[in-house]
């Protein structure tokens, strides 16, 4: 019999199992037999055996599975961070393996707001960097969650940079899905964005090394002042190209760009780099100035092409420089959490050693943890509605993805890809948290020895954490930290309140804004409107019907059909005008009228197989029945209040929707669970700590 000292090892040289040692005992015999040259068969079944346990699954072939994304350095000057490829993308492609999840933060102004006053973030009124990082909620499809919403998405949605003539990658929405957690059924609903899979796809072919850039609008560049007032927008590179063209007639004197050869050159080469030079620090600077090249070589080739091709080839890294100065961000993927009622974890999408980095997590600091408190209404000293300062109601659900310290104002959310999906366990966890120890070109080190008041002055990110992980982690397991002591009583503490209530009793688990009254007493409980939009065959249910069967109270039915018309008012405001007319395709979903969603009120509904016969089955989206509606609509005619009802018949399925009334989501519920993650001792730097201990405040 053969014993081991030790079972197995990886040599990664020779990328198979190996015996370590091994001792023979000798049989009990008095002469030992000659050893043979050749192993017995017995003994090569037993080594071939003994090859297939193992102690540690090896790590596989890593070019197999190449990194998809990495941050690093951008190729705009001064730009920080960038993100890029780390294969190619063609056309249409998603870029990377999923969506980036994105949160909403509702009607925060109004909650930062005196009863007095108005401030606005975007003034910089009170501390939000995360403003610069704020997507249009009608880009991300939130625009029903509330009456102000500001969206904030990670990954594609915060780390790539923005410039017009290399948007290489198309943003779309996010889909909402709260992963299985039942407001009804799970103390967890709520507590988590239902908000994810907000894709990207390549605008053109994308190739590896490329780093990519996402449209922000002319707009966000246009309302910032300081550096961001001279970053070129598109028209500015089209002047931009033609003043290249004059250039190149004045160093040859013709508009020929095959004319630019040395020996036709009016000027030396020194004295055109010399004359470039003060072109592009004239002491005045200007958006047009900023998109020509930045050095003359590549205003050279820019005449003989363009300027977008020159930016081009010059915003492509390596893969091995991405691979030595980058950090992947395609370690981790979402997908269904193994804790219970936490909905979506963080899965390793390839093995990560001991020590190996999880994630890149570059940090928004927010300097102020009240600017995350929601407050209940109460009616301000010039009767209008304002915040009850004494009654904070809630708090904004990205609190919940945001690191902060019992001791300190402050708080930190990390914007990196997936690495929002990461969960909590006390003792099982597998992966920490540290600062960074490069990237010097973005992590500003000395920050953390910055008190809380330097902050209050800093729009823009510049600090790095990094996932690291404690011990080997495989592919497919879900990564862990420990969100802290004060997390888990919270936690516990909730779970200790939270009861389910059954559907027909939803008036006791609605949302801040709503009320018994607004609740329909019907079964139906919270249903998305997505679900009804979806369904091709059942009928909508008229005014009456729904006396009856009524839909849940979170929907609302909108019609798209246009309110304007010719009539005069001659009599306004002393009658309401009565205008009845048949839906028309030309008119109700064209550019000749409003393209907009009214709310309506089914009155009736025809069946279409009486009067067209047979369905008409070749229509992708055919629908048995068409509708009327009456729209009761509110104008403003030379400041006189006009209200008008239109009945509009036989408007078809698509220009009905459902729409989700604002505050009814899971986020707004009274119950949901709202609690700051904590970094781990030692690592929250002592500069911060402005706020008074719980022995002090005794």
């Amino acid at each position: 019999m053969i014993y081991f000292q030790q079972t197995s090892s990886y040599d990664p040289t020779m990328n198979l199992m190996t015996p370590l040692q091994s001792t023979t005992k000798a049989p009990h015999r008095r002469h030992r037999p000659a050893p043979s040259t050749a192993p017995s068969m017995p003994s090569i079944l037993l080594l071939l055996l003994l090859l297939t346990i193992t102690t540690a699954t090896p790590p596989p072939d890593q070019d197999s599975n190449p990194c998809l994304l990495y941050l690093a350095q951008s190729t705009i000057p001064h730009a920080g961070l960038g993100m890029f490829a780390g294969a190619p993308f063609p056309t249409g492609q998603l870029i990377g393996r999923i969506g980036d999840a994105a949160f909403p933060t509702v009607d925060q102004d109004w909650h930062n707001s005196p009863p007095t006053g108005y401030h606005s973030k975007n003034e910089g009124d009170y501390h939000w960097p995360l403003t610069n990082y704020d997507w249009h909620p009608r880009d991300i499809g939130m625009e029903n969650e509330a009456e102000d919403v500001s969206v904030t998405v990670t990954g594609f949605g915060a780390a790539p940079n923005c410039h017009f003539r290399l948007l290489n990658a198309e943003e779309h929405g996010a889909v909402y899905d709260g992963a299985g957690l039942d407001r009804y059924e799970s103390p967890g609903a709520g507590a988590s964005t239902p908000w994810f899979n907000r894709t990207t796809t390549a605008a053109w072919d994308i190739e590896a090394g490329s780093e990519l850039f996402v449209d922000y609008g002319p707009n966000w560049f246009l309302t910032r002042p300081g550096i961001f007032s001279l970053v070129p927008l598109a028209e500015n590179y089209e002047r931009a190209q033609a003043f290249l063209r004059e250039y190149g007639r004045l160093l040859v004197g013709t508009y020929n760009p095959d004319d630019l050869v040395p020996e036709k050159m009016s000027l030396s080469d020194e004295a055109q780099r010399d004359l470039w030079e003060i072109i592009k620090t004239f002491p005045y600077p200007t958006r047009e100035r900023q998109a020509l090249p930045y050095s003359h070589k590549d205003a050279l080739r820019a005449i003989h092409g363009d300027i977008q091709t020159v930016e081009v080839e010059n915003s492509v890294r390596s893969v091995e420089y991405l691979k030595e100065h980058g950090k992947c961000v395609d370690n981790i993927v979402p997908g269904n959490s193994t804790i219970p009622h936490a909905g979506r974890g963080a899965f390793a999408t390839r093995f990560i050693p001991k020590g190996g980095l999880v994630a890149p997590a570059p940090v928004v600091h927010i300097a102020d943890k009240l600017a995350v408190n929601m407050y209940g209404e109460m009616i301000g000293p010039n009767g209008n509605v304002v915040r009850n300062e004494t009654q904070v109601i809630g708090k904004q659900l990205i609190l919940n993805y945001m690191f902060g310290h019992e001791n300190s104002s402050m708080l930190l959310f990390p914007y990196s890809s997936n690495v929002a999906y990461i969960n909590h366990h006390a003792t099982e966890y597998n992966t920490i948290l540290q600062w960074t120890k490069d990237f010097d070109f973005f992590h500003h080190e000395e920050w953390l020895n910055k008190s809380v008041e330097f902050f209050e002055d800093q729009w823009t990110s510049g600090l790095m954490l990094e996932f690291v992980a404690l011990r080997d982690i495989q592919p497919g397991e879900e990564v862990l930290i420990n969100y802290g002591k004060r997390w888990q009583e919270a936690w516990d503490e909730h779970m200790k309140q939270w009861e389910p209530i059954p559907p027909e009793k939803d008036h006791n688990n609605l949302t801040l804004w709503t009320d018994e009254t607004s609740a329909n007493r019907g079964k139906a409980g919270y249903v998305r409107a997505e679900v009804f939009n979806e369904d091709l065959t059942s009928p909508i249910r008229t005014v009456e019907e729904q006396k009856q069967e009524p839909y849940p109270h979170s929907v609302d039915i909108q019609c798209l059909v246009s309110i304007g018309h010719d009539a005069s008012y001659l009599f306004a405001p002393l009658t309401i005008p009565l205008i009845k007319r048949r839906w028309m395709e030309e008119y109700d979903n064209d550019a000749q009228g409003d393209l907009t969603f009214h709310p309506c009120n089914i009155t009736w509904r025809y069946n279409l197989r009486d009067i067209y016969g047979d369905p008409r089955s070749e229509d992708e989206f055919y629908h048995e029945y068409e509708y009327d509606a009456e729209l009761n609509v509110r104008k403003t005619f030379e400041d006189v209040i006009i209200h008008e009802r239109h009945v509009i018949t036989h408007i078809p399925w698509k220009a009905i929707r459902f729409f989700n009334k604002p505050y009814t989501s899971d986020i707004f519920l009274k119950k949901a669970f709202r609690h700051e993650m904590d970094l781990p001792d030692g690592l929250w730097p002592e500069a911060w700590m402005n706020l008074a201990t719980k022995d002090e405040k005794n």
